[in-house]
């Protein structure tokens, strides 16, 4: 295979595993060299008349070289294409294909196979397989989402999936030693997305398939079950509950059933689950909610905040804002200063996705400085969201709203009281600042708790003692609601006596460290406020690639040997 490479030109840029990932200095080089390894995988007199059977993807886009290799959306893409492929077969996408149509070498021919969903979940992508002497041509269908064999409901999105590949590994591995995972998280951080995600790359073809529900817009826990078995396409049955009617059409199916936004129904959900589970050995539950559903068996993944920077160039929150910001028309030329605001404003938006796309639809009419300066009134900047989307998920104000709506009042107070904190804080702080009259201060434990469970509180455990902390967007609207509230802070000085403080607003974000003086308990503490040119790429994998970052343009092959057999 390297020699192949050599010979045209091609550079090794990866290998994991049987995988391999190339660039070539064009996309007829790339398709020449990929059916260059075809034709010598065939030959080779060491196999002895067994076939390695390797699948290759070829895609056109762009990247960007850092120190861990090409980056970049189109390295995903190029991923996806060659993931749909049979071993044996050389894909083409539609952007390659345009390029080499019309230097095809001598008996060399692409076959149009039509447009295919991919499991990035994006648009679909019109498909061609290279055709030669010395190559097969007979395949089944390919492994797309439109593919009869693999059942599905899965949505296309109209955004494209940016980085997560450590998330999506994790959540995946949990899958496979559990039965339920619940994906939690403060709104807007990209449960729903991972999710699908997960699920799609789970589609194999091997059970009855994979189902998203939607919950979003089911306002009543008696119906939940009723929810479920119209998506799955269960007939009711007189005199049956749609529980028992679920159950019984279940038991002896292969399913992953994607739950979505559970936290308004947590009963209702965390009881159907409880019964799948115990009566449907073979499915599989991944559930989102802004808390975990808390019975036996489940597995939580608290799905971080998407990573700002890396060493070798842009994270991945920074990939997304440019991303959505292109999609918005806007090409923003990344110089030093460029890179360190969008670096700014996607850390004062604590990496959030949800606040990161609504930053980046501002850009189609304020400039980036523009948007860095007013995110002090995030709540008033942030409000492009998709007309399309439920309301709750149009503007960020509506998003923190919805999580507040789901507290009950002691939790409400808590958390409010806890927007004095522009940093960490301890257990301790929390009582002091916390316990009132209407909140005992044996109370404040449990209720910091819950606010960890329903992913407003962060907790850090990298020392001896927890550490807790709120996002800044969490901060900013806790602390608009206690001046709303007309409230004063209350807490409790270090001898016990009451104390009272007259409200004020929390001091704006900045980058540099300050010391914080804690509301009403005179606990002095550190604390932070943090308010190319032309190329074509080759890859050959089982797997899917490496790299989470975004922008050389490039082609890409993929292949990777799969198992002597067709697949």
């Amino acid at each position: 295979m390297r020699a192949a490479l050599g010979r045209h030109q091609g550079e090794e840029v990866d290998t994991q595993g049987d995988a391999f990932f190339a660039v070539f200095s064009s996309p007829r080089a790339c398709l020449a060299g990929a059916i260059d390894i075809q034709r010598a995988m065939a030959a080779d007199p060491l196999l002895a008349g067994e076939k390695l059977r390797v699948r290759m993807g070829i895609h056109s886009g762009e990247a960007e070289r850092t120190a861990t290799g090409l980056v970049g959306l189109d390295v995903h893409r190029a991923a996806r294409v060659a993931g749909v492929a049979h071993g044996g077969q050389v894909l083409v996408s539609e952007s390659a294909a345009a390029l080499v149509r019309s230097s095809l070498g001598e008996g060399v021919s692409l076959l149009d196979l039509g447009s295919h969903r991919l499991k990035d979940l994006g648009q679909p992508e019109r498909i061609y397989q290279a055709a030669a002497d010395g190559l097969e041509t007979d395949f089944p269908p390919l492994k797309s989402l439109d593919n009869p064999a693999l059942p599905n409901n899965l949505p296309a999105q109209v955004g494209s999936f940016v980085g997560r590949r450590s998330e999506v590994a994790q959540v995946r591995e949990l899958l496979q030693s559990g039965r339920l995972v619940t994906l939690t998280g403060a709104g807007g951080c990209g449960k729903t997305r991972l999710a699908l995600q997960v699920a799609a790359e789970l589609l194999d073809g091997v059970g009855d398939g994979v189902f998203l529900v939607e919950l979003a817009a089911v306002l009543d826990e008696a119906v939940v079950a009723d929810a479920v078995r119209e998506t799955l396409r269960i007939a009711p049955q007189p005199g049956r509950s749609a529980e028992e009617v679920l159950l019984g059409a279940l038991e002896p199916q292969r399913l992953l059933v994607v739950l979505d936004n559970c936290e308004h129904l947590i009963g209702a959900c965390a009881k159907l689950a409880d019964s799948l589970l115990r009566h449907c050995p073979n499915v599989r539950l991944l559930t989102t909610s802004r808390e975990p559903l808390g019975i036996s068996g489940e597995s939580i993944y608290r799905v971080p905040s998407l990573s700002i920077s890396r060493e070798d160039g842009l994270g991945d929150a920074a990939l997304l804002f440019l991303d959505r910001a292109r999609g918005q028309g806007v090409a923003i030329d990344l110089g030093p200063a460029e890179r360190e605001l969008v670096a700014s404003i996607c850390r004062r938006l604590d990496g959030m996705p949800l606040a990161i796309e609504l930053a980046a639809a501002r850009t189609r009419s304020m400039s980036l400085a523009s948007v860095h300066d007013r995110l002090d009134q995030r709540f008033r900047l942030l409000t492009g969201g998709s007309r399309s989307a439920l309301e709750r998920q149009q503007t960020l104000r509506a998003t923190v709203d919805w999580s507040y709506s789901l507290l009950n009042e002691a939790e409400r107070a808590t958390l409010r009281r806890l927007s004095g904190f522009a940093g960490g804080f301890d257990l301790p702080a929390a009582e002091a600042v916390c316990a009132a009259e209407d909140i005992d201060v044996f109370d404040v434990a449990d209720l910091v708790g819950s606010l960890v469970d329903k992913s407003l509180v962060a907790i850090d455990r990298a020392g001896a003692d927890d550490r807790y902390h709120l996002l800044e967007t969490i901060r900013q609207y806790a602390a608009e609601r206690l001046l709303e509230e007309g409230e004063t802070a209350v807490g409790r000085s270090p001898a016990g006596t009451p104390s009272t403080t007259s409200p004020s607003p929390p001091p704006p974000s900045t980058s540099s460290p300050a010391r914080s003086r804690c509301t009403g308990c005179g606990a002095s503490r550190q604390t932070t406020r943090t308010c190319g040119g032309q190329s074509s790429i080759w890859r050959a994998t089982g797997r899917e690639p490496s790299s989470s970052s975004a922008s050389p343009r490039l082609s890409a092959p993929t292949g990777s040997p799969t198992s002597p057999s067709p697949s």
